[in-house]
């Protein structure tokens, strides 16, 4: 299916994070909403036998990409390279071992450097280039100018992060709020502990998004993603949350994405399968608690958790189909869709 992207400009703050498993739920239930619940059982019915009518990534900062997970440098690699008295740390192993650690809590990796890295990634290629971003954004230090105090600079480098404004004001930022828990039943305040915590995301007034869809219908997509834009995304529609604009976007190459041939691959989306025997490669994992549309006048809002991967994980192998998890409710019609989105890659691992 061909690759499209979407520019989707935040008109608030989300209280759901925009990720791909979700979206594609919400999408099923616009369906529904709009023509009837015959159809969003068509669409379950076409994931479910593997035939995607479009298959979404997660939603990510404006021209990054998630991070792709590989394995750590091996020591002994990492010491000759990075802790010799002529490398970069000037011999200091503890200096280089924590710029290694921050570098790899990077979250996000710029379009432009997946492009130049894509036919040849490897862990060590990823850290030196992002050491050269580092560099090259750093003003010029006062004072000393030995190689050890340019490297302790590094601790400092913001490369590779979504990009602040001419304030110095944040992307995004994460915000605690307090809610209470609502009985579907009657619509009221839960009686005793139904109070909790939940975490919203504001974003800066100028950030935009981006989401990438396979689809061979985009029109159909389309209008499935504009009910959404109408309606809200998420937890707390009703009181502004989850509200954005969208937009084709034009300028965009599916080519700089896909146009390199490798036996790896990388997943933008959240993705679980009822089997994974199948799956190799390198990836993140984590418990995912998902809720039911109320729409559908299911009082229990509930789904049971699943193992599932997080986006980022690069691949030599995915199944094949049994994207669609189904028992995870009483309810048998309710699903969770996971189909990965992914874009290919060449993956060269350093030797141990």
């Amino acid at each position: 299916m061909p690759l499209h992207r979407y520019i989707l400009r935040p008109r608030g703050p989300f209280a759901t994070p925009a990720r791909s498993d979700t979206l594609h739920g919400h999408l099923v239930c616009a369906a529904a909403e709009l023509d009837g619940s015959d159809a969003a059982t068509a669409l379950v019915d076409r994931f479910a036998s593997d035939d995607p009518p479009f298959v979404c990534s997660s939603v990510f900062p404006a021209d990054l990409l998630p991070m792709p997970c590989l394995p750590p440098i091996p020591r002994r690699v990492f010491r000759e390279r990075y802790a010799a008295p002529d490398g970069p740390f000037a011999g200091d192993l503890f200096l280089a071992l924590s710029v290694y650690k921050k570098f790899r809590k990077r979250r996000f990796l710029p379009v432009a450097i997946w492009e130049e890295l894509a036919d040849r990634m490897s862990p060590d290629s990823l850290f030196e280039r992002w050491m050269r971003e580092c560099r090259n954004s750093m003003p010029a230090a006062s004072g000393s100018n030995d190689q050890g105090h340019r490297a302790r600079r590094l601790l400092e480098c913001t490369a590779f992060d979504p990009p602040m404004d001419s304030r110095h004001r944040k992307w995004s930022a994460a915000h605690l709020e307090t809610h209470n828990a609502i009985d579907r039943a009657t619509g009221a305040v839960l009686q005793e502990g139904g109070m909790y915590l939940a975490e919203s995301t504001f974003y800066r007034h100028d950030a935009a998004l981006h989401l990438y869809v396979r689809t061979d219908d985009i029109a159909a997509f389309d209008r499935l993603l504009g009910h959404i834009e109408t309606c809200g995304f998420g937890r707390d529609r009703g009181t502004g949350k989850g509200h954005f604009t969208r937009e084709r976007d034009a300028a965009f190459d599916p080519a700089s994405l896909e146009g390199r041939a490798g036996g790896h691959m990388m997943s933008l989306s959240v993705l679980s399968a009822s089997d994974l025997s199948a799956m190799r490669g390198w990836y993140g994992v984590f418990s995912k608690h998902g809720r039911v549309w109320n729409g559908f006048g299911e009082k229990n809002p509930f789904k049971k958790p699943f193992l599932a991967v997080a986006e980022g994980g690069v691949f030599e192998s995915l199944p094949a189909g049994g994207y669609v998890l189904r028992g995870l409710h009483p309810d048998p019609k309710v699903t969770q869709i996971l189909w990965p989105l992914t874009i290919p890659l060449a993956v060269r691992t350093t030797e141990a």
